[in-house]
């Protein structure tokens, strides 16, 4: 072989090795692109069998004839209200199916119109739990333990729910941001079992979960109740100051208040938080 061949044998070498790597590396693109596109296929599916759970849900609620017309209900738990309950009548059936429901949350013009869970004794149970207590990525919005909804109600209610990039749950609340969203999106519907109730937005604003130990933040998901009227108003002062805008409205000692709080990505263990005062209700 003279030197001119060996050259292109070398380089035809050359090229192979070449030719082989790029076909390595196009079998992982390729791989990585169909698993990608299962995942996102997969979880967009699990999001809207998930909203039209919901939905399902929501064609249970009673609204014919009187919002604030009540029923008696057998309890799960003898030991209370002698095995029996008053409850509002649009809440009967979603009561029969699962009685871990404490009211239903809406805030028109948005997908956030769902049942709201709470159980006193475990957290996180419907973190990643539907309905009907089956596991769901989505999960289903529920009250954090520390307060009470109902009876001797806490200051505040705490609401959790996800942020899914599907657009479901809880991920419209990050547009309360926006002070044209806020304007068109003032008020929030939350009826417990026993009560019907409107709440005026009072800000909206980012925030984390802090360690344990930290003395140098307030922690808004520590507030249930108020010690005095200072501490009411120093969490109201909170909300205010930590809101893009000024929503022209407040709270003074002695109102009811809810927050809604989701995750946010802006950093580690980051957080968006609506708060609002009810305004109307059987009782205002």
């Amino acid at each position: 072989m003279n030197r001119k061949n060996a050259d292109r044998s070398k380089q035809k070498k050359k090229r192979t090795a070449k030719d082989i790597v790029l076909d390595i590396l196009l079998v992982v693109f390729l791989l990585i692109a169909v698993w990608s596109g299962a995942y996102l296929g997969r979880y967009y599916y699990i999001a809207k069998n998930a909203q039209n759970n919901f939905n399902d849900l929501k064609g249970m609620l009673d609204t014919d004839g009187d919002d604030t017309e009540k029923v008696t209900v057998e309890v799960s738990d003898k030991s209370k209200d002698n095995g029996e309950k008053k409850i509002l009548k649009k809440f009967e059936k979603l009561y029969e199916k699962n009685s871990d429901i404490a009211g239903w949350l809406t805030i028109d013009g948005t997908t956030i119109d769902y049942p709201v869970m709470y159980t006193p004794d475990d957290n996180d149970y419907y973190l990643h739990l539907d309905f009907d207590k089956n596991w769901s990525d989505p999960g289903t919005p529920f009250i954090d333990t520390n307060c009470r909804p109902f009876d001797d109600r806490t200051d505040n209610v705490l609401i959790y729910g996800h942020n899914m990039k599907s657009g479901i749950m809880f991920r419209e609340l990050l547009q309360y941001e926006d002070e044209s969203f806020y304007k068109k999106h003032k008020n929030i519907k939350f009826d417990t079992l026993y009560e019907t109730g409107t709440y005026e937005v009072i800000g909206a604003f980012r925030s984390e979960i802090y360690p344990d130990d930290d003395t140098d933040h307030y922690h808004y998901y520590e507030f249930f109740n108020a010690a005095d009227k200072a501490k009411f108003d120093e969490y109201i002062d909170f909300v205010k100051s930590n809101t893009s805008y000024d929503s022209g409205v407040t709270a003074e000692y002695g109102d009811e208040l809810i927050t809604l709080s989701t995750c946010a990505s802006h950093t580690e263990d980051g957080r968006f938080v609506v708060v609002a005062r009810r305004i109307t209700g059987d009782d205002k």
